[in-house]
C-alpha cells in the first residue's frame, strides 16, 4: 500500500515537470534523478537509502604522529593524526575507540618497526586483548606487520592498541603505523 501511494505521488510530480509516463519499474527508476532527490520531492526526511551523505558512519583512520621507542608492556598507543573521524568516535587523546551503538565493527591496524626490534601490539576490547601481532628480534630492515579483528560491540564498549608481553623497542610514525576502524552494519 506504502509502496503504490509512493509510486503514484513520484509518478505524479514527474508528469508535472514534463517526464514521460514510465512503462515498467525499471523506466520509473531510471527517469528519477537519485533517490534522494526522490525522497526530498515528496517530503521524506531521512529514509534508509535516500541520502548520499549518511549521517550515521562510524568510521575512523588515525596514524602515529610521532615515533616511539622502548614503550612499556600494556600502554595504549594513541594515534594522534586522525584522518578520518566519521561520528566522532575515536579519540585521539587517549587512543580508544568508544562504540556509540550496538553493531558489529571491524578494526585494523598496522605497525613497522625497524631491525632488530621486538614487540607486541594487541587489540583490546573492554579491558581484554582479543587479536594479537608480534614480531622478534627482526633481521630486516623495515617490516610493516598488520593485524586486524572482526567484533561485535555493544554501545559503549571501547577498543584500542596496546602493547603487551614484552615492551615495543620501536614503532615509526605517519603513513607506517595507524590504526582504522569502521561498523559494518
Amino acid at each position: 500500500m506504502k509502496m503504490s501511494i509512493a509510486y503514484s505521488m513520484i509518478l505524479s510530480i514527474m508528469l508535472t515537470t514534463r517526464q514521460v509516463e514510465p512503462s515498467s519499474p525499471l523506466d520509473f527508476i531510471k527517469n528519477v534523478d537519485s533517490y534522494a532527490s526522490v525522497c526530498h520531492k515528496i517530503g521524506f526526511k531521512r529514509l534508509k537509502g535516500c541520502s548520499e551523505n549518511d549521517d550515521n558512519v562510524i568510521a575512523f583512520h588515525a596514524a602515529l604522529k610521532y615515533n616511539l621507542q622502548d614503550v612499556p608492556v600494556n600502554t595504549t598507543i594513541k594515534f594522534e593524526d586522525v584522518l578520518l573521524n566519521k561520528g566522532k568516535a575515536y579519540d585521539p587523546k587517549t587512543g580508544i575507540f568508544t562504540s556509540p551503538v550496538d553493531g558489529i565493527y571491524f578494526f585494523e591496524w598496522t605497525f613497522m618497526s625497524k631491525r632488530r626490534a621486538t614487540l607486541s601490539l594487541q587489540a583490546v576490547v573492554d579491558g581484554l586483548g582479543k587479536a594479537s601481532t608480534c614480531v622478534n628480534d627482526q633481521g630486516s630492515y623495515h617490516v610493516s606487520t598488520s593485524g586486524h579483528l572482526l567484533f561485535e560491540l555493544k554501545k559503549g564498549s571501547k577498543a584500542w592498541i596496546r602493547t603487551f608481553t614484552t615492551k615495543a623497542d620501536f614503532l615509526y610514525a605517519n603513513t607506517y603505523t595507524f590504526f582504522t576502524g569502521h561498523k559494518i552494519n
